[in-house]
């Protein structure tokens, strides 16, 4: 089944479908905002919202892949890993003014 790929850029890729992978004969380019991910095809639409992309295993040499969505929880952690890197570089540079 065929699917087109609507990237939150702008972006489409067209795409075989088949269940919830997406086969294209390469790996493509895939823009770096995952924020809104839509897919159509003749099952449906999907929307992926903070869409997590998926390498799967091929079976027939060509590139599968599919779309999770960032759950709450990862978005948590990931809001405390980037609030503790900005503290850490303050620390950093504060260290660095006060003892040279």
């Amino acid at each position: 089944m065929e699917a087109l790929i609507i990237f939150a850029d702008g972006t489409e890729l067209a795409v075989e479908k088949n269940g919830d992978c997406y086969i294209t004969a390469n790996k493509p380019a895939f823009p770096a905002d995952l924020s809104t991910v839509i897919v159509e095809s003749e099952d449906g639409n999907r929307e992926y919202h903070d869409a997590i992309l998926v390498e799967c295993a091929s079976i027939d040499g060509r590139y599968w892949f599919a779309f999770n969505e960032e759950s709450e929880a990862d978005k948590t952690i990931r809001e405390l890993l980037e609030s503790n890197s900005m503290l850490t570089e303050c620390i950093l540079e504060m260290s660095e003014i006060i003892y040279g």
